[in-house]
């Protein structure tokens, strides 16, 4: 197998969780776990990973430390979580790998990922992104200038999340994968980049993590790209019918009806549909705990030509 895998980032941080280092850590050893016949192996393998709950904590951070640190623009922080959380996953699969003996060796890089300039979202900001606020705090919220969503739990920062076209590390990457070194990238999707005439330029936003995965998927000839999440099956209707073995066809019917959120699982969904071309391309979409069996074809959502 040639494996794209891209886990949530409640992998590391989950509701109710401290978000310290050290239960990150350890959430993050309870959730790679689960794949260790995989990371063992020697199966080519990427990892990709979400970074929603953390560059929020770093948004909240960059605002308090105004005027006594220099404000932090969002792609170098998009930048930043990449290399913190890089850092605790490759810490974990190392200590994983080398208790069980194998000679897989890890990596993590950064990755940043061409956008457009001109991308609507850069207009119309739709990705939430950090802590639910208080009703009562709307109004000082918005004097900042941010855009904001309101639901019945509160109010929620939004910020752009332009569509990528293009990894710039590429090849890079290619390389590290082909020699079967387990790379970490493109973490909370990569860091936005445009490119101007004095050269690439970082851009606000984040980019949606699955949605890379699959230009990584495709590009690597990838046989399987793993979307894990906190979910065992995507569902569909009112009823939460759970899908199972389903085709590409079918999927984008239910995909053109409108049954899978923009923020949640139609990313998702139409990541596994614009990597599945041939009948040598599988998808998968379904929580980390359940991935070997989704693999061997006995758990999940698995989408097929």
């Amino acid at each position: 197998m040639r494996v794209v895998l891209a886990i949530g980032g409640n992998a590391l941080l989950q509701s109710g969780d401290d978000g310290t280092v050290e239960s990150q850590s350890v959430r993050a050893l309870e959730s790679l776990s689960h794949i260790l016949p995989l990371l063992i192996s020697r199966e080519k393998l990427l990892l990709t990973h979400g970074n929603g709950p953390q560059v929020g904590n770093a948004l909240l951070r960059a605002e308090a430390g105004i005027p006594q640190t220099p404000p932090r623009p969002l792609d170098y922080l998009v930048s930043d979580t990449q290399g913190g959380i890089g850092y605790l996953l490759e810490r974990t699969l190392r200590n994983l790998i080398r208790k069980n003996e194998s000679e897989r060796e890890v990596m993590t890089m950064l990755a940043q990922v061409k956008v457009e300039s001109d991308d609507p979202s850069f207009d119309n900001p739709s990705k939430p992104v950090g802590p639910w606020f208080s009703m009562d705090e709307k109004e000082n919220l918005e004097e900042k200038g941010w855009s904001l969503t309101q639901t019945e739990k509160g109010v929620r920062r939004l910020v752009p999340s332009p569509k990528p076209t293009e990894v710039i590390e590429l090849e890079t990457i290619r390389s590290l994968f082909e020699n079967r070194m387990l790379c970490v990238t493109a973490g909370g999707g990569g860091t936005p980049v445009i490119q101007t005439d004095e050269g690439w330029q970082g851009v606000e936003g984040v980019i949606d993590k699955d949605l890379v995965s699959g230009i990584l998927a495709n590009k690597l000839n990838a046989t399987h790209l793993v979307i894990a999440t906190d979910v065992e099956n995507v569902w569909v209707g009112p009823e939460r019918k759970p899908l199972g073995h389903i085709d590409t066809a079918t999927l984008r019917q239910y995909h053109d009806n409108d049954e899978f959120p923009s923020g949640s699982m139609g990313p998702k969904v139409s990541a596994a549909l614009g990597f599945v071309k041939s009948e040598s391309q599988t998808a998968i979409i379904t929580s980390l705990s359940k991935v070997m069996e989704a693999l061997d074809g006995n758990a999940g959502t698995i989408v097929t030509k």
